[in-house]
């Protein structure tokens, strides 16, 4: 072969290697890239890692032929944000905001903007609350101190889920006497962790009250299973763990309407709050000191295992419970159908309670 020979055939390989690695570049698929951030966030932002092996996946929504709470909270989530909605959401936004998520929950710039401050009278409160001895009137008392407070229990009072009588309760004292001691400090649990709410604008509005909503519920579910059962003295941790949960999405939903921009499917948003909700819950119990009990029950609510621990059981039951409650009076489900799948639910899992009665209490 002469020498102008091997040239041509040298030029000819270098064109077409050329063009394959161009092919291969127009078809490959990036990993999920840093999310571009509010200027709030942005000091915080580190390199987007792969999400967990043990992350939520979309299919992983029902056991078996019954929903699980997860994909029911994943549809009441998805159906209050002003977003199309897809199955499983939009994949690389949400590989894309869940990777960053998880980097800035470390970060002291992220926990000091976003996480809520621990309301003051939470330590009086839990110490008189935890005291065998207190009388109700003592309890009524310190919730006086706070006007806002005092007006909230009031109306938790007179809610489907704690009214005893007709006649609205207009008093704390009165309101003491008829929820009982148990009543009394589940109202005011919930009372006193209740968000200020922001406005509701823009494709988020509405979803942190849905949140609140569903978490309120869940709580006081949650709480009443555990009185029903062996382990009553869990009943306060219940309500508290349930509600900081709750806390811990919405936290998470006014990080997303700080970084509207990367936003771009309902369903995305629902698996967001699925699979951080109970991470920022865990570091919003730290920061405010709560008992070790409390954070480990958050900590049982991040896996897909069904826990056996009956709190953290009462727990799953509570959100599930509120889902379906929710999606009824959306009417988005049938009451009896939902009903069915509660009762189904509570046997195959053995939560010895009367789900009858306590679907009656929430949906009269």
């Amino acid at each position: 072969m002469t020498l102008t020979g091997v040239w041509v055939g040298l030029g000819v390989l270098l064109v077409v290697a050329v063009g394959v690695w161009l092919l291969r570049r127009q078809t490959h698929v990036s990993p999920a890239a840093p999310a571009r951030l509010h200027p709030s966030d942005a000091d915080d932002a580190l390199p987007a890692v792969p999400l967990p092996e043990d992350a939520p996946s979309p299919t992983d929504a029902d056991a078996g032929d019954l929903p699980t709470g997860r994909a029911l909270t994943r549809t009441l989530f998805a159906l209050a944000v002003d977003l199309p909605a897809s199955q499983n959401g939009d994949e690389a936004a949400f590989q894309a905001i869940a990777a960053t998520c998880g980097h800035l929950l470390a970060r002291p710039q992220f926990q000091q903007r976003h996480l809520p401050r621990r309301p003051l009278l939470l330590p009086k409160l839990m110490r008189a609350l935890s005291d065998p001895e207190i009388a109700l009137d003592q309890i009524a008392q310190i919730v006086a101190e706070d006007p806002a407070l005092s007006a909230n229990v009031l109306r938790i009072a007179n809610s489907p889920f704690y009214r005893v009588q007709q006649t609205p309760v207009e008093s704390l004292p009165r309101a003491a006497v008829l929820l009982g001691l148990d009543g009394l400090r589940a109202a005011l649990s919930t009372a006193l962790l209740q968000p200020v709410l922001p406005p509701a604008s823009g494709p988020l509005g509405r979803l942190p009250g849905v949140v609140w909503e569903h978490t309120a519920l869940t709580a006081d579910v949650a709480s009443s299973l555990m009185r029903e059962g062996p382990a009553r003295a869990d009943a306060p941790v219940a309500q508290m763990a349930a509600l900081l949960h709750g806390l811990g999405a919405i936290a998470l939903v006014q990080w997303l309407r700080e970084n509207a921009h990367l936003v771009t499917d309902a369903t995305t948003v629902a698996r967001v709050l699925e699979l951080y909700a109970a991470e920022v819950a865990h570091q919003i119990a730290l920061a405010w000191e709560l008992p070790p009990r409390i954070v480990a029950a958050l900590d049982a609510q991040r896996g897909d295992a069904m826990p056996t621990d009956p709190l953290c059981l009462a727990l799953r039951a509570g959100r599930l419970t509120a889902a379906l409650t929710l999606l009824c009076r959306q009417g988005q489900r049938d009451p009896e159908a939902s009903l069915d799948v509660l009762r189904a639910w509570a046997a195959r899992h053995g939560v010895a309670a009367d789900v009858d009665a306590l679907w009656a209490r929430l949906n009269p």
